[in-house]
């Protein structure tokens, strides 16, 4: 595979290190998005690469349905299959069929580009799926504006959203109508503003629809007309009921407005698509599933395994999986079933013997944990702007986040930390900083 290199970025950065940073902020302005320092370029990306990480997470998202549907003759037996405590996930529908069609609707894996091709190393999905909006504003300032004419490509996130509704509407026979439901409470770094949320809002009445977005505490005064008409059938998740009870945030609103009628995509059953345990599932293998799927997924995903007292084959032996992890604590990490943002990730590497030991305990007495063969990022050159005012080039380790929305390709979150560390990155525990990956020269 070939890389930009750091002297082709040279060339490619162009005005002054200030206006580039001006013009970025600008842009990100009102919404969660890292201030410093600042990247001078997207993630730049051979188009075959750009194209195969988007193409490869559609398909392993389709096969991870498949494995989840499989878990179970119905939804208690498939919650029961991951411990999934159906007390978590209060916002399923009668319609089971109904809950299948919109599980997939929203993911955003997170991918590394390894020596050995694309790896992903989870899968995010439904409500808890963030940064699209932060993904189509860098696309809009990259893009259409800073490097313009500079031959870069990327899909866009609001742009799928509005086909999804659209076709959604006329599959469901409702309204072209839209409610974003969020609250600026769930947003960080100090944000006050409803841009996050009105940014949308704005692309998707361009494209004719009715949208609107109102904080939980106004919803059901806001989804209503005169008369109690539902004036909004479609609803945008942007939240996890887990996060805004953590935050005291009152999801009952939402309960509600379903019951009225409200539509809410991604559906409940994305809860099974995001739990890390359907990715050790799905790794090691289960009965029915095709030899096209086994391919596809032993291609893409690292080797990866629920947590037990239990045998398991690696690296073409079988082994007592608690012996494998403290014999060859280096090659592994453990990540907890529902953890997110870098919440509950612990590398065997970056860990003494002592604290690994205490977690593989924890993971096998709880099962709420899998196991994952560590994998590393190729380097991609970043140029930075740092608050000195000094510009400076390293090898960055990303982990990219391909979206896929409505089935379509949606864009690429990048996050690294522009040092050049490694290690697990994140934007709001670890201070990663916040980008996106483009296809250079498509």
């Amino acid at each position: 595979m070939t890389l930009t290199s750091a002297s082709d970025l040279t060339s490619f950065v162009h005005g002054e290190p200030d206006a580039v940073r001006d013009r970025l902020l600008w842009g990100m302005r009102d919404v969660p998005f890292p201030p410093k320092p600042i990247s001078l370029h997207p993630v730049l990306l051979p188009a075959g690469v750009y194209t195969e990480l988007h193409t490869a997470a559609g398909a392993v998202l389709d096969a991870l349905v498949r494995v989840a549907r499989r878990l179970g003759r119905d939804r208690d037996e498939r919650l029961a299959a991951l411990g999934i405590d159906p007390a978590t996930t209060p916002l399923f529908v009668a319609d089971e069929a109904w809950e299948w069609r919109y599980a997939a609707s929203i993911a955003r894996p997170d991918a590394f580009v390894t020596p050995d091709g694309i790896k992903f190393i989870e899968y995010n999905a439904g409500g808890g799926v963030g940064a699209a909006v932060q993904t189509q504003l860098l696309a809009d300032a990259w893009v259409d504006d800073i490097y313009a004419g500079r031959g870069l490509f990327a899909y866009r996130p609001f742009e799928a959203r509005a086909d999804m509704f659209e076709a959604m509407a006329a599959r469901e026979g409702t309204a072209r109508a839209v409610v974003l439901m969020g609250s600026v409470a769930d947003l960080v770094r100090g944000v006050s503003s409803t841009r996050y949320f009105d940014a949308e809002v704005d692309h998707l009445r361009r494209r004719g629809m009715d949208a609107a977005f109102f904080e939980p505490s106004d919803l059901l005064d806001g989804i209503f007309e005169p008369g109690g008409r539902l004036r909004y059938p479609i609803g945008l998740r942007h939240f996890t009921v887990q996060e805004w009870s953590e935050l005291g945030v009152d999801w009952s609103p939402v309960g509600t407005a379903i019951e009225a009628g409200c539509q809410l995509v991604s559906s409940e059953t994305s809860s099974l698509l995001y739990n890390k345990k359907l990715l050790g599932v799905a790794s090691e293998g289960q009965p029915g599933m095709n030899d096209a799927d086994r391919e596809l997924l032993e291609r893409y995903l690292p080797w990866t395994r629920i947590v037990g007292d239990r045998e398991v084959t690696y690296d073409g032996s079988r082994h007592a999986l608690p012996e494998l992890l403290h014999a060859r604590q280096e090659r592994f990490l453990l990540k907890g079933a529902t953890g997110m943002k870098g919440e509950q990730v612990l590398m065997g590497r970056d860990a003494t013997t002592a604290e690994w030991a205490a977690a593989i305990t924890e993971a096998v007495t709880s099962g709420e944990w899998v196991v994952q063969e560590r994998v590393e990022s190729l380097r991609f050159p970043m140029t930075v702007r740092y608050d000195t005012g000094a510009v400076a080039t390293d090898q960055v380790a990303p982990v990219l986040g391909p979206f896929v929305i409505g089935g379509q390709p949606a864009g690429c979150l990048a996050r690294y930390f522009p040092d050049g560390a490694d290690g697990v990155v994140s934007v709001e525990r670890h201070g990663a900083a916040q980008n996106i990956a483009v296809a250079a020269n498509r």
